[in-house]
């Protein structure tokens, strides 16, 4: 592609679930790197954010699994949004099947427990594989009759939105915990 060619901006910057206004450009597109950037906790690359002890204690853990706030650039966002992934540190593809099963399982019981938090319309949840090499996916809880908020534009939103005040923060982590120790029998 020719560096003087840009592509045209796609229709989605006026849809109603698009979070900003104004003239937008699309970027240049870069060619391919000859090497895939190291995320952290790859092989000579830096260490995983689980051996940073500087990481917040888990809402929940029953010791494979656990789960914590997610933070949109050090800020908690205006709506539930929780990541589950394995205490062991490992990649999402070398779960072993039995623990992939268990994962399908637990995905279902972090959706009944963000759908059991006040206020929420939908749960969303994301996995993108370039930011670490730990297993973690995103479980983000739509507010009820958001519709601007709608697929996958909410973790943008989650970036600009006033975050939730502390106590609504620590009732819906209480709520999750209860939930999935409910459901998992502790």
């Amino acid at each position: 592609m020719s560096d003087d060619v840009r592509l045209p901006v796609p229709s989605v910057v006026e849809w109603p679930i698009f979070p900003f206004e104004g003239d937008f450009q699309v970027r240049k597109i870069e060619p391919p790197h000859d090497t895939e950037r190291l995320r952290y906790g790859d092989p000579g690359g830096p260490p995983c954010e689980c051996e940073n002890n500087d990481n917040p204690e888990p809402v929940w853990t029953d010791g494979t699994w656990a789960v914590t706030r997610i933070l949109f650039a050090e800020a908690e966002a205006g709506f539930p949004s929780y990541m589950l992934q394995t205490v062991e540190h490992m990649d999402f593809g070398e779960m072993d099947e039995e623990l992939a099963a268990e994962y399908g399982v637990m995905s279902l019981r972090m959706e009944r427990a963000l759908m059991s938090l006040p206020n929420v319309g939908r749960v969303h949840m994301n996995r993108w594989g370039d930011g670490g090499a730990h297993m973690h996916v995103w479980f983000l809880g739509r507010p009820f009759g958001a519709w601007q908020f709608s697929g996958y534009m909410l973790p943008l939103w989650g970036f600009i939105l006033p975050p939730l005040d502390e106590e609504r923060l620590s009732e819906n982590d209480r709520l999750v915990a209860a939930h999935l120790d409910a459901a998992s029998g502790q």
